[in-house]
């Protein structure tokens, strides 16, 4: 009997052009690990007990990622993208969520392909919280395939 990956370990790397990675670092939260298929419904004449379901494109949702804020800002990523728009020189890059077992090794990996940032939150900056300065990056992407690490 296999045991359930635990939700609380995880590290993000994101992959430029398969050539060189870039460790953004441990985040606290990463939400929206999704795929979905569109379905058309087609309702056939004179075939009343059924509608046949015609399947289309899948689709992604969106990846948000959420850590404290520290020196290294997730929001150079998005500014790059922001001066760039427009033109054919945005580069999309391929990233990898890895899952982290209780002894730090990896357990599997989510990848994404073709991803682009789209949205960057930063801290709500407030004298009221004493919690810790958060950001958030949102990433679209064009693929999503999970792997099991190898025993």
């Amino acid at each position: 009997m296999s045991v359930p990956f635990g939700s609380f370990g995880f590290k993000v790397k994101l992959t430029i052009g398969g050539l060189s990675s870039e460790n953004l670092g441990l985040f606290q939260e990463v939400s929206g690990l999704s795929a979905s298929i569109n379905v058309t419904d087609l309702v056939e004449g004179g075939v009343n007990y059924t509608t046949h379901k015609l399947l289309g494109n899948a689709s992604y949702g969106n990846v948000t990622l959420k850590r404290g804020l520290c020196s290294v800002s997730m929001f150079s990523w998005i500014q790059d993208v922001i001066s760039k728009l427009g033109a054919s020189s945005i580069q999309r890059q391929n990233a990898s969520i890895e899952i982290l077992g209780d002894d730090g090794k990896t357990v599997g990996t989510y990848k994404l392909i073709r991803v682009v940032p789209v949205k960057w939150d930063g801290p709500s900056l407030s004298v009221m919280q004493d919690g810790i300065a958060t950001e958030s990056l949102e990433l679209a992407h064009e693929g999503l395939s999970f792997e099991a690490a190898q025993k």
